[in-house]
């Protein structure tokens, strides 16, 4: 009896930990990170082609600015931090990623 107890508290503790990891990273699908690493190879601090694509999802300039958090607008999305990069990203309509 005291087995079957304790197996079902730890059945819902591990579903407790799996919906809070799956709200943690709602929105940003398999198939977003997928593009972030196709992108830059996951790299958040990545610089590509002539310095005009940069952080993990290889924003320009004007993509940054349209759809960082207000106090990241104007600075180097390459060292922002990666959670900030993602909330960019998940404001970025699909399509801008569309050869990945």
């Amino acid at each position: 009896m005291k087995l079957s107890i304790l197996a079902a508290a730890a059945a819902c503790t591990l579903v407790g930990w799996v919906s809070e990891a799956k709200a943690r990273y709602a929105g940003l699908t398999h198939i977003r990170y997928a593009s972030a690493y196709c992108e830059s190879g996951g790299n958040i601090h990545a610089i590509g082609y002539r310095g005009l694509f940069r952080g993990k999802w290889q924003f320009d300039r004007q993509t940054w600015r349209t759809y960082a958090p207000r106090a990241w607008r104007w600075r180097d999305p390459a060292w922002a931090p990666e959670w900030v990069q993602d909330q960019a990203a998940l404001r970025v309509p699909y399509d801008a990623w569309p050869n990945c």
